[in-house]
């Protein structure tokens, strides 16, 4: 069972800013954010508004691993 729940098949490419991202976040996963559902860029993300997960190696390059997030629901400006 994955992150959300259960797998997903459809791996897509990081968004740049991810690669980046996981640099500064080894160990873990990092997140892609649908930007037009989230009211504080400080606050709390709707597990809907979470369009897809990668997993950071201890390195903080990406490893593989993979999560499409089967609750996503595009806001207004989605993907």
């Amino acid at each position: 069972m994955g992150i959300f729940g259960r797998k997903r098949s459809g791996r897509r490419p990081p968004p740049p800013e991810l690669v980046a991202e996981a640099k500064a976040n080894p160990g873990g996963w990092v997140y892609e954010i649908d930007g037009s559902m989230v009211d504080d860029p400080n606050g709390a993300v709707p597990p809907e508004a979470i369009i897809a997960a990668w997993e950071v190696d201890a390195h903080g390059r990406l490893s593989g691993g993979y999560q499409a997030n089967p609750n996503y629901r595009p806001g207004p400006t989605g993907r």
